[in-house]
């Protein structure tokens, strides 16, 4: 019995849905690790930023954001896949994460450097902000749930703007922190 070329058509659209369902999981699940340990360092020091001076920050900023880094190397590194005779190519995965973090941090640092703010209610909610709108566009491109991960960060974030703007850390620390653990619970489910 012969297979219509209509039938066939929809059999490759419905291997390739599954590849791409498949590949999509696979990338949640990986991303599950990172948004925990994020979400944990997000709210330490947020919730630490709201309960001591900025004077202090620094003393616990600096170590938070050396242990995400190491962390996130590190999850990318175990994550990535040994190739046999290229030692170095799991090295790749997680010096790419160094990268995007890097990078991600650089553009804060900048965006601060720039505007110089100097009230401490938008310095504290930009980068939850730029977090959200980073995971908004990473969801555009057809990661749903980043999409929603985003989205509920910028939203709990512009809420505590407007409605206790003089505890936007707590709110930071519930919306990022929060949000990421929450994301990363959500990952791990296929």
């Amino acid at each position: 019995m012969a297979i219509s070329e209509r039938n066939a058509a929809q059999a490759l659209r419905s291997v390739s849905d599954v590849q791409r369902r498949t590949l999509l999981a696979k990338g949640y699940g990986q991303a599950s690790p990172h948004l925990a340990l994020s979400g944990v360092i997000w709210a330490a020091g947020y919730v630490a930023t709201g309960l001591t001076p900025p004077e202090t920050w620094p003393y616990f900023w600096l170590p938070l954001a050396f242990i995400g880094v190491l962390g996130s190397f590190a999850l990318a590194f175990r994550a990535a896949r040994p190739v046999a005779g290229d030692p170095a190519a799991r090295i790749m995965p997680a010096a790419r994460m160094l990268w995007m973090v890097g990078a991600s941090m650089a553009f804060v640092a900048s965006t601060f450097l720039l505007f110089q703010p100097k009230d401490l209610v938008p310095a504290l909610a930009f980068p939850a902000l730029f977090l959200a709108y980073v995971y908004v566009l990473v969801g555009a491109m057809g990661a749903s749930r980043y999409l929603w991960i985003g989205g509920g960060i910028f939203a709990v974030t512009a809420l505590g703007l407007i409605l206790m703007p003089h505890a936007i850390a707590f709110w930071v620390a519930a919306a990022g922190g929060g949000g990421l653990l929450a994301g990363a619970l959500w990952m791990r489910k296929p």
